[in-house]
């Protein structure tokens, strides 16, 4: 079978479908609305209609694809689906970044690293989609980084359910840098193993994008710690160029 990264030799099919339409979805292949069918994935994955249509069924079950007429595709999501989601994240995520600050794998923090910079490059030169699979990879980096197994698993699970919420996000200018500017000043929390900088720049950021979200326009950022000094002036200056683009900087 061809066209997943995942596919792993004696896999079950079922499993092997399931993974590449996963690294589909994760990697932001996928627009909202966007129909997948079982005919088509069969013929792509050249395999039989019942191991696409079990794959498609437990992606359902996980949230991660939600059935549509004749097919399934990535959940659309308004408003209020989006603000419900960051609220559940906003009650975990920076309790997951405090444990990951205090007592997180070390020798992993370059990882998280490298990834700003690639995230970074991203959104200056790449598409909405790789750099949500950047932002993407960089959380469940978090999840797998934090000392509490059983808080990491429940903010895997909803990462995971959040990566349609992201991807409308996304549509905005203002919400992709700030969500480099937060992924940069993360590290930089991390780095100095301050995990009480880390909380309050989570919760800080999770807010400011519910504010945001609510209000129908981006929250304007007023937490100035050092470490989102350089990042934020990025920030500026894409959003800048994108706004005399004609490219609309408040919540579309």
């Amino acid at each position: 079978m061809t066209g997943g990264s995942r596919s792993v030799a004696g896999k079950r099919l079922r499993d092997q479908v399931y993974d590449s339409v996963r690294d589909m979805v994760e990697c932001g292949k996928l627009a909202p609305g966007q129909r997948l069918t079982e005919a088509d994935l069969a013929l792509r994955f050249s395999v039989s209609r019942t191991p696409v249509r079990e794959a498609l069924f437990q992606l359902a079950r996980e949230g991660l694809l939600e059935p549509l007429e004749r097919g399934y595709g990535l959940p659309a999501m308004p408003a209020a689906a989006v603000l419900e989601r960051l609220n559940v994240k906003r009650l975990l995520d920076p309790v997951m970044a405090a444990q990951v600050a205090h007592a997180g794998p070390r020798a992993q923090i370059e990882m998280l690293s490298t990834l700003t910079t690639e995230a970074r490059s991203l959104l200056l030169n790449g598409s909405l989609g790789d750099f949500a699979c950047v932002v993407h990879r960089f959380q469940k980096r978090l999840t797998q980084m934090c000392t509490n197994a059983a808080l990491g698993r429940c903010c895997e699970v909803i990462e995971d359910d959040f990566i349609a919420a992201r991807a409308a996000l996304f549509q905005t200018t203002r919400n992709r840098v700030d969500t480099l500017t937060h992924l940069c000043a993360l590290v930089g929390t991390f780095q100095r193993e301050d995990a009480e900088a880390a909380e309050l720049e989570t919760r800080h950021f999770i807010g400011n994008l519910m504010a945001g979200c609510a209000a129908g326009s981006t929250a304007v950022d007023v937490y100035t710690s050092p470490e989102r000094q350089g990042p934020l002036r990025l920030a500026h200056s894409i959003h800048v160029a994108d706004a005399t683009k004609g490219q609309a900087p408040g919540v579309s």
